[in-house]
């Protein structure tokens, strides 16, 4: 196994995990500044405004809202609260051994070991008492999968705080948008008793105003998608992670400038007939299915520099699209938030009948002219592995392209080390794919 990495903390004592994420998004940033980096300040401005708005909510007079899985987040900014989305504690710390693994392990003295370690590690956080702040209120799915089904239950009731719970249908259709719609209706009053604040006439013009905000963040998500489908792919793969941050801050300004800045670079470079990735040769053009490894995302990296394999598209970076309508009618804002909520990535692809993720990933193979087919699969999403045998048939019969299974976790950095993962893909494009290795 590769060698730990140096602890940026004392074991020995409690952490304060969002002061300490705070501080280290600040030094790279002071770092960045220090370098003269200009072009890619960007990149960083989107984190210092996720975490410090988590840090200061209450010092700012606002209700902080942990949440889980799909849930309407410009409702909650609508009622002038911080929504927290607790998947970003292990997605952020993924690449941290030393801390990572000290809340997964927690959760492991209590929890059953096969839960996934995107659960673990949040739920570990909670039972050290960790976060750093005071969580308000929480709001979560019983979605996507049985992992969440354990911890969130288990994370309502170390939080003591007035809880929600949006049941998910299984199937995503019609009936299923009217099913969450009535929830969200019922989730009104809750915020109402939550906040202090009423439902009236000038707090359907905050959330109009937010949704209007939503839809240019997911339009310019939609354009950056079409420009990753050009040839060569202007956009490194990193990009698709920096852009899951949509997730809890679609409706700020904030998100809609970051991605602005990103499409605005894309096309200058395709204008120019450039490419930002790690090299301009790009022979290959990339599917990651399922989850990505957030544990070792410089993984995309070394291979856009050793083989010229692009990452052009993955389960979380794909959109279907849904851009609200007629937002002074309630009655369809609500069928159409229900309708985001089912459809957000990977709860699209992911969540009810395999047939759902079989149509994500022939669009994404079609559109994107993909000729590298890798299962990424995160040892905790038993159920996308019971279906992966399906979408892999679907691919080598429709396209021809046989996929690499590569079993990792995609949260917990020990499970598998980046020179076991690179042999095994090394060996993929090699063999396989016929690929020339650069690094060699």
């Amino acid at each position: 196994m590769a060698k730990a990495p140096t602890q940026n903390f004392d074991p020995t004592k409690p952490v304060n995990m969002i002061e300490l994420t705070c501080d280290q998004v600040d030094s790279i940033y002071q770092h960045m500044l220090t370098k003269g980096m200009p072009e890619i300040m960007w990149t960083v401005d989107i984190q210092k405004f996720t975490w410090e708005e988590i840090r200061d909510a209450q010092k700012n007079g606002k209700k902080l809202i942990a949440f889980g899985g799909p849930v309407p987040v410009t409702i909650m900014r609508a009622f002038d609260c911080v929504p927290f989305f607790l998947d970003t504690i292990p997605t952020r710390i993924a690449s941290m051994e030393d801390l990572c693994g000290r809340y997964i392990d927690e959760t492991e003295k209590y929890a059953p070991t096969s839960m996934c370690a995107i659960d673990k590690a949040q739920l570990g956080c909670a039972l050290k008492g960790e976060f750093g702040i005071k969580i308000d209120a929480f709001v979560h799915a019983t979605v996507p999968c049985d992992s969440a089904r354990i911890a969130y239950p288990m994370m309502e009731r170390l939080f003591d705080c007035p809880c929600f719970t949006f049941d998910c249908p299984f199937r995503h259709d019609d009936k299923g948008y009217a099913y969450v719609a009535d929830q969200i209706e019922a989730f009104i009053p809750f915020m109402e008793e939550l906040t202090g604040l009423k439902w009236d006439a000038d707090r359907y013009a905050k959330f109009v105003e937010i949704s209007e905000e939503s839809n240019k963040a997911y339009s310019i998500l939609m354009q950056l998608a079409d420009l990753r489908k050009k040839d060569p792919c202007v956009l490194p793969g990193r990009m698709l992670v920096l852009n899951e941050i949509i997730a809890p801050l679609a409706g700020t300004p904030e998100v809609t400038a970051m991605l602005q800045t990103q499409l605005e670079m894309g096309n200058m470079l395709a204008d120019m007939g450039m490419t930002a990735t790690k090299c301009p040769e790009q022979r290959y053009r990339v599917c990651l299915m399922q989850n990505m490894l957030w544990s070792n995302t410089g993984i995309m990296d070394w291979m856009e520099k050793c083989y010229g394999a692009i990452t052009v598209m993955d389960g979380f970076g794909y959109q279907d699209g849904v851009l609200f309508e007629d937002m002074n009618n309630w009655e369809k804002m609500k069928l159409q938030l229900a309708k985001s909520m089912l459809l957000v990535p990977m709860i699209h692809g992911a969540t009810g009948p395999t047939e759902y993720w079989l149509k994500v990933i022939d669009k994404m193979y079609d559109e994107y002219k993909v000729n590298v087919s890798i299962f990424m699969g995160h040892v905790g999403c038993k159920h996308t592995w019971a279906s992966g045998k399906i979408v892999t048939d679907m691919i080598q019969e429709k396209y021809g392209i046989p996929t690499l299974y590569v079993d990792v976790d995609a949260i917990d950095p020990r499970y598998k080390s980046n020179d076991e993962l690179r042999a095994q893909i090394g060996e993929y494009m090699e063999s396989v794919v016929g690929a020339e290795n650069f690094c060699k």
